[in-house]
């Protein structure tokens, strides 16, 4: 046999650059050459996109948190109130890592009630004689500094000049000089 060229395709067979036919019915190979190729494509937009989402939300969170800090008026007294029902007043200041730190620290403490006394009498007289103790003198021995994780605080108030708390803890201050 000698060596004839062997014409592949016949009458049958649709031309390949028939403008009209490509990508008709199987994905035209375009001008790479490889129909992997402009699958890759788009997948790869969509986790590019995924990718400056998640790097959005991240940041957002991130400013959120960090935006309670800006909320403390660092002039002033703060009053922090627990979820264990705990109110303590002080020099609030975020801490990194989800944490508080709280210094020069004050409670209030009512004096102790005889229970056979009329409830509504020692209610009011309560309220009266309530009592700003400074952190430190507890039998424990603390320090003036408190550090507390996020989730055990319910809010915190910045505490007027002029309110009760404050004003008690500016004659304290001044009692010791």
């Amino acid at each position: 046999m000698d060596n004839v060229p062997v014409r592949v395709g016949g009458p049958t067979s649709a031309p390949r650059n028939n403008s009209t036919n490509s990508g008709r019915f199987w994905p035209s190979a375009g001008q790479n050459g490889n129909p992997k190729r402009n699958i890759l494509k788009p997948i790869l937009i969509a986790l590019g996109v995924l990718l400056m989402l998640v790097v959005f939300v991240l940041a957002s969170w991130s400013l959120y948190r960090n935006s309670v800090a800006v909320q403390i008026d660092t002039s002033k007294y703060q009053a922090v109130f627990f979820t264990n029902g705990q109110v303590y007043f002080g020099k609030l200041e975020k801490l990194s890592g989800g944490y508080f730190k709280l210094n020069n620290i004050y409670y209030l403490q009512a004096p102790a009630t005889d229970e056979s006394d009329n409830l509504q009498a020692t209610t009011t007289q309560q309220a009266s004689d309530v009592q700003l103790i400074k952190l430190g003198s507890e039998v424990h021995g603390p320090e003036d500094s408190m550090v507390m994780n996020e989730d055990q605080i319910l809010f915190f108030e910045n505490l007027k000049a002029d309110g009760k708390v404050t004003t008690s803890i500016g004659e304290y201050i001044n009692q010791k000089k």
